[in-house]
């Protein structure tokens, strides 16, 4: 099932960029244990977090400050789940709603790095390069233990769905190109759609 924010394109220009961004030393440290790449995915989630929450500070107001020229409040937190080399990671994500009870405002950051597209270009791009759907989950780079244990779509299933959705797109797009437009062939001199 397709949702359709995952077929719009997202406005990168309303992500509020925090200035300056604290991470948790303790968090790091454990991380570093398990590598430099797990060290990294722990400092970028923790960064997404301070994201997210500044995308909030940008529309419902700093916490904890009245401010009634604000377009909307915070409405506490909710299950969801972000985009992560290759896998589904599950995070807390902030809601917040319209002043004028409109209903829910989308946090930018969070639908910037909850994007599905990503992994259906990964799989695709393993897949051709001669990884079954079988072995995806050893194809994919270290993340940490705490990250993989609690990751989704990895399951060969899920991959052969993400590769025959991405296939299918990339069918339909070579089936409606204008094929009348296209200029000579670099190779072969003539009148060639595929370059």
């Amino acid at each position: 099932m397709t949702k359709t924010y995952q077929n719009n394109e997202i406005d990168t220009s309303a992500l509020a960029v925090p200035e300056r961004v604290s991470v948790v030393m303790n968090e790091i440290v454990a991380d570093l244990r398990e590598g430099l790449m797990a060290m990294a995915v722990g400092t970028g989630l923790q960064v997404m977090h301070a994201m997210m929450e500044a995308d909030v500070a940008a529309v419902a107001g700093q916490r904890g400050r009245h401010n009634p020229g604000r377009a909307a409040v915070r409405h506490g937190r909710g299950r969801g789940s972000v985009t992560l080399g290759g896998r589904r990671v599950p995070v807390e994500r902030p809601r917040v709603r319209a002043v004028d009870g409109s209903g829910e405002v989308a946090v930018p950051a969070y639908e910037l790095f909850s994007s599905t597209e990503v992994l259906g270009q990964m799989a695709m791009e393993r897949m051709l390069g001669g990884l079954s759907s079988r072995r995806y989950r050893a194809g994919l780079e270290p993340v940490g233990q705490h990250v993989e244990q609690d990751a989704t779509s990895t399951s060969k299933s899920a991959v052969s769905r993400k590769f025959v959705a991405s296939t299918e797109t990339a069918l339909a797009e070579l089936l409606a190109a204008d094929l009348s437009t296209s200029g000579p062939c670099r190779d072969h001199g003539r009148r060639c759609a595929l370059r």
